[in-house]
């Protein structure tokens, strides 16, 4: 900036130079040519000496964008995003600070928490309590509770039906850093999400210490407690009677709990036994204990029970993996879909998802399956008592019992002919190459069986282009 202006100048003085030059030559005679010459360079000379005065006005506008840069620093001199200051721990001091309100039964109780990790404890006491560490220097015994859980940007408000509790990042959080006029860092001061916010003795944010930010709520066991956190971890010790969870990049750990409603993204979630269940769950994994009445929707996430008792599942690409299952039905497409012991009956719809089940008690009453290009392992080894329907175009199937082919109407061979055309040309293409895949109508992919008096246990399974195995 400074040396355009200084060339500029330079330029000037040449110019100027040469201008009484020009002028010391006028009163001479020249001849046409000569005087045609001096003509030009003046004209050149004009030329030059507008352009050199509009770079020297751009120069003195920099200088001037410069000065008043400098002033705007001078006065706003917080930058944020700049390396915090790291305090050791000999040089601080620590102290516990709470807060308690007194509620009914009745009283609903709310907690709204950002990037800072909650411990819930449930406890026998009508009352809310909200209780965190603070980390200063010097003497900060002229704060109350109430200030520095203010400035740890931590409150809890209280109306005649609920308590709410906020948790956040410290105000002013992050970090930022102090220049001078020159532009130098004089000093730095950070709290980054990692890291615990640390103040002087009036309570003011000088920098951070490394650790974990905690705050610990005590709540009754027998009020609706609701929360919502994003970017930190939840539990929830002790036993609860209602409890809504939505949490978003965190995990959460819970007791028992007999009225559970969760919303959960990109988290794994731990819980004890569940009476009635609500789950939305994406993108983590979901370990449970017993479950009474389960309605769960999981996308690309993994769900381990030991005991569901009834359950309504709606699956995408998701593996399932169940100690013992009792009435179950939904829809699953993708995925896995594991049961070791089924006792009640199961009903599912979907596509490309194999199912497997470990063991099928005498006391099942039905399972129905409807899928597509699915493996499906349904073993009947100790039933006794059964019907069987089969119908799946392109599949295998494996057994120990006797089959009874579908007799197929004719009104039904026109409807699925324009289906199996499709097919048909498929097969003849396998034949060229010397495969045989089957007939469409073979005994293995339509078919009944029976064993015993057929009554107590029920199959309808309709299965395209799968591999099922009874054995």
């Amino acid at each position: 900036m400074f040396n355009k202006l200084t060339l500029a100048l330079s330029i000037a003085s040449l110019c100027v130079t040469t201008n009484t030059i020009a002028q010391t030559n006028d009163a001479q005679s020249y001849s046409i040519d000569t005087a045609v010459k001096i003509v030009n360079g003046r004209a050149l000379k004009n030329r030059i000496q507008a352009q050199i005065n509009s770079e020297i006005n751009k120069a003195f506008d920099e200088q001037n964008f410069a000065q008043t840069l400098n002033t705007k620093i001078e006065k706003e001199f917080f930058v944020m995003g700049r390396p915090g200051k790291n305090i050791a721990d000999s040089n601080l001091n620590k102290k516990e600070v709470s807060q308690e309100i007194s509620v009914n039964k009745g009283t609903d109780i709310f907690i709204e928490n950002t990037s800072r990790s909650v411990e819930i404890k449930v406890w026998d006491q009508p009352k809310v309590k909200v209780v965190t560490t603070v980390y200063f220097e010097g003497d900060g015994g002229k704060v109350s509770d109430d200030e520095w859980l203010e400035k740890l940007n931590i409150s809890i408000k209280s109306s005649p039906n609920s308590v709410r509790i906020k948790s956040g990042i410290v105000s002013g959080g992050g970090s930022y850093s102090t220049f001078n006029v020159d532009g130098n860092v004089v000093s730095a001061y950070g709290w980054s999400s990692g890291n615990m916010a640390v103040f002087n003795g009036k309570g003011q944010n000088i920098g951070n210490k490394a650790g974990r930010r905690i705050l610990t709520i005590y709540v009754p066991k027998e009020n609706k407690l609701d929360i919502e956190s994003k970017y930190a971890d939840v539990t929830v010790t002790g036993n609860t009677n209602k409890l809504n969870v939505d949490i978003t990049n965190g995990n959460l750990e819970v007791g028992d709990v007999k009225n559970f409603i969760l919303r959960s993204k990109y988290g794994n979630v731990t819980t004890g036994n569940l009476g009635s269940a609500e789950i939305d769950f994406i993108n983590g994994r979901l370990t449970t204990k017993n479950i009474d009445d389960l309605d769960i929707d999981t996308k690309y996430s993994t769900v381990e029970a030991d005991v569901v008792n009834k359950a309504n599942i709606r699956s995408v690409n998701d593996e399932y993996e169940i100690e013992e299952a009792g009435v179950l039905q939904g829809r699953k497409n993708y995925g896995n879909l594991r049961i070791n012991k089924l006792t009640g009956s199961i009903e599912l719809y979907g596509t490309n998802a194999d199912i497997r089940l470990r063991k099928v008690d005498p006391s099942v009453s039905l399972i129905k399956v409807d899928n597509k290009y699915a493996d499906i392992r349904i073993p009947f080894n100790a039933i006794k008592n059964y019907a069987i329907t089969f119908n799946g175009s392109y599949s295998s199937v494996y057994s120990n019992f006797d089959k009874k082919p579908i007799v197929i109407k004719e009104e039904a061979k026109k409807e699925d002919k324009a289906k199996d055309d499709m097919g048909d040309r498929i097969r003849k293409n396998f034949k060229i190459s010397g495969i045989d895949i089957g007939d469409n109508n073979n005994i293995e992919t339509h078919f009944t069986a029976t064993g015993g008096d057929g009554k107590s246990t029920k199959v309808d399974i309709k299965c395209q282009n799968c591999t099922v195995d009874f054995k």
